[in-house]
């Protein structure tokens, strides 16, 4: 925009709609001789001509005019009659930008206790505040209006995720530090995250304040997982050894069955944990103070037994007649051929 009369250009300052922006750029590229410059406390403007910083103004109210900047003596422009100066103006706001996110998958690590390999995950927030505002336009901005600074906060939360990621592995695999348990590091965490973040991005003017709400995790499905492997390696080390251990959750779960269960498969069940429990007891070996329970002894086998004989049908005789010899029918009593009396046997 060329140089203007209008009155709304004697006062050059922020206006309200744009307090919240990391940087804001005066629309006029040339500023009005003897206008005021209005710096609130929590900014600082520039002068930018080609891309380079010629001057800066902290908080307060100045008169734009080279008796009172001399920086400005190169930058007054001829074709306004002396009565601008060729240059770009740009206010970087100070104070802190708090609350801004960070986070993501960390990485793949072997837990040194379970030795089970899970997803770390790392989240958390930050501050954010400008320190060196020429850095920032010089070396990451660039001379536009920063409307929006989503690429640079952006830009920031990488960097910030990225010392956290490759401080929380380094602890983990150098150090053995357990996964189940992380959140009791989160001091030491945030203590080596913060100068290893502002080294990555002090050279842009730039400084992470602080961190909050830090948090490293695995998933859902691991953390089961990590919780159900240390609870069995627990109890195998009170157990003596993983098959006792294995035959106490039959038991337990046998008892489950049989508390849910109704009718025939409630004694179908207890017989099954009646089985298991024998094994338990002989496995802890701690019935009654005991040692291992002695086996029982094996039944007397019974006396084998004769078997019984069987019973003979008496077949009778074959009968033939004392006279003709023709063979006479059982119980017959004359003799079909000849007619002859049949004796009784004696």
């Amino acid at each position: 925009m060329g140089f203007s009369s209008d009155i709304s250009r004697e006062f050059i300052e922020v206006p309200d709609g744009a307090k919240g922006q990391l940087l804001y750029k005066w629309p006029d590229h040339q500023i009005r001789r003897w206008s005021k410059a209005i710096v609130d406390i929590d900014e600082v403007a520039l002068f930018v001509t080609q891309g380079r910083v010629v001057g800066t103004l902290p908080p307060g109210r100045h008169d734009i005019d080279a008796g009172e900047l001399p920086f400005l003596g190169d930058l007054l422009d001829k074709l306004s009659g002396d009565k601008a100066y060729d240059s770009e103006l740009f206010f970087a706001t100070t104070r802190e930008f708090p609350d801004l996110a960070f986070g993501g998958p960390v990485d793949s690590v072997r837990d040194p206790e379970t030795k089970l390999v899970v997803q770390l995950r790392g989240f958390g927030e930050y501050s954010l505040r400008v320190v060196d505002a020429a850095a920032l336009i010089t070396n990451l901005s660039g001379t536009v209006d920063l409307a929006d600074p989503a690429a640079v906060v952006h830009w920031v939360s990488e960097q910030v995720f990225k010392a956290t990621r490759t401080i929380v592995t380094g602890h983990v695999v150098a150090d053995q530090w357990p996964v189940l348990g992380l959140a009791a590091r989160t001091p030491s965490i945030e203590a080596e995250v913060l100068p290893a973040a502002n080294a990555a991005v002090g050279g842009y003017g730039l400084q992470v304040t602080r961190l909050g709400n830090l948090t490293i995790n695995v998933s859902d499905e691991d953390a089961d997982q990590l919780r159900d492997l240390a609870r069995a390696t627990a109890y195998t080390a009170l157990a003596g050894s993983f098959g006792a251990y294995a035959q106490g959750e039959a038991l337990l779960g046998a008892g489950e069955g049989m508390a849910h269960s109704q009718g025939a498969g409630t004694e179908a069940l207890a017989v099954a944990a009646l089985g298991v429990g024998g094994g338990i007891v002989g496995g802890f070996g701690i019935a009654n103070g005991r040692g291992p329970a002695a086996p029982a002894p094996a039944p007397t086998p019974a006396p084998a037994l004769a078997p019984e004989p069987s019973a003979v049908v008496a077949t009778p005789a074959a009968a033939y007649c004392s006279h003709c010899g023709q063979r006479l029918p059982e119980g017959a009593r004359f003799c079909a051929a000849c007619g002859t009396a049949v004796l009784p046997a004696s």
